[in-house]
């Protein structure tokens, strides 16, 4: 499978999974990182070895649940956040594979995001579990934007 068999809806799905994954592993600090104004960066190898880094510090943590449900190789993906107003976070990511790139943009409101789906960054562990993703991934695709 390549990179160009991903819809720019599942990007979306897990650009969101990759914080909720952050905010598993360091709720506190992945907060302070995603409130700052910009400079803020997320990047996972192709081991799917992920951090998240701005001025408040970085967090390090395995993206790879998230880039399982792709089906595919990649060799990186590279997300860069800005603040739009209020808690719209913009986001920029590309997801790399074999030469082959796909970009997606976009905006999120992370107080949704936080909120919805009985605080999804709490409950981080239900990317392991399939019986429970489906309405998950759903609630996160709305944030996100189809």
């Amino acid at each position: 499978m390549s990179i160009i068999t991903i819809e720019k809806a599942e990007a979306k799905l897990v650009i969101a999974q990759l914080i909720e994954l952050s905010y598993s592993t360091d709720k506190e600090l992945t907060a302070k990182i995603m409130a700052e104004k910009g400079g803020i960066k997320l990047t996972v190898d192709g081991n799917g070895r992920a951090r998240l880094s701005g001025k408040a510090g970085f967090i390090t943590f395995s993206g790879k649940p998230a880039l399982d449900k792709l089906g595919i190789s990649l060799k990186s993906v590279s997300i860069t956040f800005s603040e739009a107003y209020g808690f719209k976070v913009k986001y920029y990511a590309t997801f790399r594979a074999l030469g082959v790139s796909l970009s997606v943009a976009g905006q999120f409101d992370m107080k949704a995001l936080i909120t919805s789906c009985s605080g999804l960054l709490c409950i981080a562990a239900r990317l392991l579990t399939a019986d429970s993703n489906s309405t998950h991934n759903r609630q996160l695709q709305e944030v996100m934007g189809k």
